[in-house]
């Protein structure tokens, strides 16, 4: 039995390997943002699709922006309606230097006989005198975990259904509605 599910599931890998390959491989770059305040930093990936990637080569930072974090990878499969997508994704964290225009150059890696290359892509930095500090857009929707209250999973919408309680400082005894008499027909 285990002899016959790992065969399936190495079967299934190959497979789907296969038919990712049928689609042309892309490699492209984004970015959190276009425009980023001074003194805040900034998430750039890197992705790699439908192809096996290697010697992933990231350009150079240096010039105008700090490495915050990364490179972090992370690879995704999906499989919708039998149409088989695989992803590679390097992610850096980078911070800016100075104030002004600077382009994230290229990156390249290599995919069997080819080397992909991504297109540049410009970051505005704009000065920060009230030193505002931006989330990142992943990070805006999400609510942080607080350790100091284990049950409290709060999630965006949630409000209509479950409503929350007031602040502890306007408790007042609860207004109750005014019971309704049930109508009962008998047959």
């Amino acid at each position: 039995m285990k002899k016959a599910i790992f065969l399936s599931i190495f079967i299934f890998t190959h497979l789907s390997n296969l038919v990712a390959q049928d689609k042309p491989a892309k490699f492209t770059v984004t970015v959190s943002t276009d425009s980023i305040l001074m003194n805040n930093y900034f998430e750039v990936k890197f992705t790699l699709e439908n192809a096996k990637g290697s010697n992933f080569e990231a350009p150079d930072f240096s010039p105008h922006f700090k490495v915050v974090s990364g490179p972090n990878h992370s690879t995704s499969m999906s499989i919708i309606n039998g149409d088989v997508t695989q992803s590679m994704t390097i992610t850096y964290y980078l911070e800016p230097q100075e104030i002004g225009a600077y382009y994230i150059l290229p990156a390249n890696v290599r995919t069997g006989d080819k080397v992909l290359e991504t297109a540049p892509l410009e970051v505005v930095v704009i000065p920060n005198p009230d030193g505002i500090k931006q989330a990142l857009p992943s990070q805006q929707d999400r609510k942080q975990f607080e350790w100091g209250n284990f049950f409290d999973f709060s999630f965006p919408g949630f409000q209509e259904i479950m409503p929350q309680p007031a602040p502890k400082e306007r408790l007042e005894e609860p207004v109750q509605p005014p019971k309704k008499k049930l109508k009962t027909t008998r047959i």
